[in-house]
């Protein structure tokens, strides 16, 4: 499976490193599916055009200003092509009404920006001891599929390309209706 994500990339970072396609802050907590004392998570989306448009959806504008990443100094936002192998990484679907009715939640348990509510779910996910993570639907966009993994046995990262003049950019900033100002 191919996944997605837009991450501060450093062409010289090696692996462990910030910058590199790989690389998860250990200083987590503020994420909707964080538990940093049982997990590192890695946010990622089932579609390039989910993984731009959620990292950028807050804006108003989506101007080249948007690509300029704070840490590590030098970095620039490009987007993160992964494969993984579904079979050694099976991940909770909460977009299934089985999943929920076995774990007593709601969809909106799922879709709320409860940030303990949602965190408290993915730890007893985390807990059953079974599951890579867990895929739900976007806040932004319900149709595009996000995913957060704790446990990623078999990634490997496919190839980093530049988000400007990329068809995800188009596409996302047409689907949440952005302003695109590119001059």
């Amino acid at each position: 499976m191919l996944l997605y994500r837009v991450f501060p990339h450093l062409p010289r970072a090696k692996p462990g490193e910030p910058g590199h396609p790989l690389y998860v802050h250990p200083l987590q907590g503020k994420g909707r599916w964080d538990n940093p004392a049982l997990y590192l998570a890695r946010y990622l989306a089932a579609s390039a055009e989910a993984a731009v448009g959620e990292a950028f959806a807050n804006l108003s504008t989506w101007s080249p200003a948007m690509l300029a990443a704070p840490f590590p100094a030098g970095s620039v936002r490009r987007l993160g092509t992964y494969r993984i192998d579904e079979t050694a990484n099976p991940l909770l679907d909460l977009d299934d009404a089985q999943a929920l009715l076995d774990r007593h939640l709601r969809p909106t348990d799922i879709v709320v920006r409860n940030r303990p509510r949602t965190q408290s779910i993915a730890g007893a996910v985390f807990a059953e001891g079974h599951w890579a993570g867990i895929s739900w639907w976007s806040y932004h966009r319900p149709q595009w599929t996000l995913l957060t993994l704790w446990s990623t046995v078999h990634i490997a990262d496919e190839r980093v390309e530049d988000i400007d003049g990329h068809p995800a950019l188009t596409d996302a900033a047409k689907v949440l209706a952005k302003h695109v100002d590119w001059r």
